[in-house]
């Protein structure tokens, strides 16, 4: 399989609890490579806050922090592997 520099990964941690919810997004940041995007789907503000502080403090970017159109309490965020 040829991996592009700007290929974008997807996963869905709605269900997962904290501490788990940094695990799992870590987990696949450790599989990509530079340049490579992920987009998390999660659940809840303290979720959303733990993965986003967790990801900066890996040294990757956050390029977008949404919530889910039409979805209560649901959040996107986009992050950029350094």
């Amino acid at each position: 399989m040829c991996v592009t520099e700007n290929e974008t990964f997807f996963i869905d941690i709605t269900e997962k609890k904290c501490p788990m919810t940094t695990v799992y997004v870590r987990a696949k940041l450790d599989t990509m490579t530079s340049g490579q995007r992920l987009e998390v789907r999660l659940r809840g503000t303290e979720t959303r806050k733990n993965v986003g502080t967790s990801v900066k403090a890996l040294g990757h970017a956050i390029l977008a922090d949404s919530p889910v159109t039409d979805s209560p309490d649901l959040y996107c965020l986009t992050v950029k592997h350094r």
